[in-house]
C-alpha cells in the first residue's frame, strides 16, 4: 500500500508542477525522452541543437513534426547511440559524431559505459561521458572524440542563435555552462534544457544550484524542473 501511495504522490506532484507551467508550453517526445518547450519562443526558422542523444530521439522527431521548416543538429560521440540515431534519423535532422564542449577541434577522451550487465538496474547503457567520475563509466572502454562548440554548430546551420539548446551530456554540462555564461555565448540560445547529473558524478546538488543561479543571473528563468531535468527560458530583453 505504501509503495502505491508514494507513486501516486509523485504522479500528482508532477502533474501539479506541469499544470503550473505558463501558457504556450508543450511536451514534445516520450515520457522518457521528451521535454517541455515554450512554443511561443520558437522563431520562423526553428533550430534545435540536441546534445546527448542516447537511444531515444522522440524529442527531436516531435520538434520537427511540430514546427514547419525546422532543423535539428544532433551531437553524440557514443558509437552505439550514433548507430541507433542514424538508423532512425527523421528528415530535417543531421547527426554529428562529436562531443559538445567549450571549444571546437579538441581531441578528448570519451568514457564509454560498462557492459549492460554491470550497470545499475534501469541504466540505459549508452550514458558515456567526458567526465571520468560518472558512476556508469568506471571500468568501461575509452575512445577519442573530436569536440564541437556552440559557435561551430550555429555556423553550420547559418544561424546566429538557436531556438533550443538541449544538454544531456552526463556531467560535462557543469563546465560547459560555466564557460557559456562567462563568455556570454549562452545568450545565443532562447531556451536551454539541461539534465544535471549531481549524485551520479563528482558533482553535487550544490553544484547544480550554483549553475542554476548563474543562468538566472545571466537572464534565464527556470520555468520548470522534473527530477534532474531543468527547463530555462531566456528573458527576451537580454
Amino acid at each position: 500500500m505504501g509503495k502505491h501511495w508514494n507513486r501516486l504522490k509523485r504522479s500528482l506532484g508532477r502533474r501539479w508542477k506541469e499544470w503550473r507551467l505558463p501558457r504556450g508550453y508543450q511536451r514534445l517526445g516520450t515520457r522518457y525522452g521528451g521535454w517541455w518547450v515554450d512554443t511561443r519562443l520558437v522563431g520562423p526558422q526553428p533550430l534545435l541543437i540536441d546534445c546527448g542523444l542516447g537511444e531515444d530521439i522522440s524529442f527531436p522527431a516531435a520538434f520537427l513534426q511540430r514546427f514547419a521548416g525546422a532543423h535539428v543538429i544532433g551531437v553524440d560521440p557514443n558509437p552505439r547511440s550514433l548507430a541507433y540515431c542514424r538508423a532512425h534519423c527523421p528528415p530535417g535532422m543531421e547527426i554529428l559524431a562529436n562531443a559538445f564542449w567549450t571549444s571546437a577541434g579538441e581531441n578528448l577522451t570519451f568514457y564509454l559505459p560498462r557492459a549492460q550487465e554491470q550497470l545499475p538496474k534501469g541504466a540505459d547503457g549508452v550514458s558515456g561521458s567526458l567526465d571520468a567520475s560518472h558512476e556508469y563509466v568506471e571500468g568501461g572502454e575509452r575512445i577519442e572524440t573530436r569536440t564541437v562548440d556552440l559557435d561551430a554548430l550555429l555556423a553550420r546551420a547559418g544561424r546566429k542563435e538557436c531556438d533550443i539548446l538541449k544538454l544531456d551530456i552526463e556531467g560535462a554540462e557543469y563546465a560547459l555552462l560555466e564557460a557559456l555564461v562567462a563568455s556570454g555565448r549562452i545568450h545565443a540560445a532562447r531556451q536551454v534544457l539541461v539534465e544535471f547529473h549531481h549524485g551520479v558524478t563528482r558533482h553535487t546538488l550544490d553544484d547544480t544550484r550554483r549553475i542554476v543561479a548563474a543562468l538566472t543571473a545571466a537572464g534565464f528563468r527556470l520555468a520548470h524542473s522534473e527530477n534532474r531535468n531543468y527547463i530555462f527560458r531566456r528573458d527576451p530583453t537580454r
